[in-house]
C-alpha cells in the first residue's frame, strides 16, 4: 500500500481552475486506474490551501497514477504555488481499513517511466514507524 497526505498551495485567483482540475482529476482517476484506494480532495482552512488524501494498492498503482496522462496532461505550474507529499501511515485499528504503507523494492525488469517515478517520488517510511501497528 502506499497512502499519502499531500499539503497543496494554490496561488491568488487559480481556486476555480484547480477545483476543475480536480474533479477531472478524480473522475479520470476512478474511471481508468485499478488500483487506486481512496483519492480525496479538500479544502483547508487557510486561504488558498487544500489537501489530497492519497492511497493506492501498491507503490507501483501509486506511480503509475503519477506518469499517467491524465495527470501528466494538467498545466498544474499554472496553478499550484507549492506541494508536499506527505507519506502516511494507518494507526492499526483507526485508519480506515488501510493496510501499511510499503516500499518494495524496483523490480529488475521494471518500465523507464516506473524508474523514472521511483527517482521523482521515492517512498519515504519514517523509522520511528517500524514495529508499531
Amino acid at each position: 500500500m502506499a497512502t499519502l497526505l499531500a499539503h497543496i498551495q494554490i496561488k491568488p485567483g487559480k481556486e476555480a481552475k484547480w477545483e476543475a482540475i480536480m474533479r477531472d482529476m478524480v473522475a479520470e482517476t476512478f474511471g481508468s486506474e485499478d488500483g487506486v484506494v481512496r483519492y480525496e480532495y479538500w479544502k483547508g482552512q487557510e486561504p488558498l490551501s487544500y489537501y489530497c488524501l492519497l492511497s493506492f494498492k501498491d507503490k507501483w498503482a501509486f506511480y503509475h497514477h503519477q506518469m499517467s496522462d491524465h495527470h501528466e496532461g494538467h498545466d498544474f505550474a499554472d496553478v499550484l504555488a507549492g506541494i508536499r507529499l506527505e507519506y502516511i501511515d494507518p494507526v492499526e485499528g483507526a485508519g480506515g481499513s488501510l493496510p501499511p504503507t510499503s516500499d518494495p523494492a524496483l523490480p529488475d525488469d521494471a518500465s523507464e517511466a516506473m524508474r523514472t517515478a521511483q527517482e521523482r517520488f521515492p517512498l519515504d517510511i519514517a523509522a520511528w514507524w517500524s514495529g508499531r501497528a
